[in-house]
């Protein structure tokens, strides 16, 4: 029994209309569940200024004056740092003379010789 064997382009237009569908059903989906963006009012929104008003500066200014003595005097407490210490040089030692043989059989072994 042979099958009979869909033609490409029959293919191309089913897929194409499954994929129309869900982008139709997630584009619904999307609108109702978003929250609207907020309602910013129009005084917020208005440009600035960008030029600096020297008077309300110059009223800052003057607005708070300590004198030296007003200030309170902090104590930081710092933990003291320990001076370096030196190390001692390290000493080379003698290294044992023997040397590793291979043994005929394959496994590890080390032989030392006197």
């Amino acid at each position: 029994m042979n099958k009979s064997k869909v033609p490409s382009f029959v293919s191309l237009i089913i897929l194409t209309a499954i994929t129309s569908v869900f982008w139709v059903i997630f584009g619904v989906y999307r609108i109702f569940t978003t929250k609207p963006s907020p309602k910013v009012s129009d005084e917020i929104l208005e440009t600035v200024n960008p030029e600096l008003d020297r008077e309300t500066i110059g009223k800052i200014r003057n607005r708070i004056f300590f004198e030296e003595s007003q200030i309170p005097q902090t104590q930081i407490t710092q933990t003291p740092i320990p001076a370096p210490t030196e190390l001692p040089t390290p000493t080379p030692t003698a290294s044992p003379s023997g040397t590793p043989t291979a043994s005929p059989t394959a496994t590890a072994s080390a032989q030392a010789t006197p």
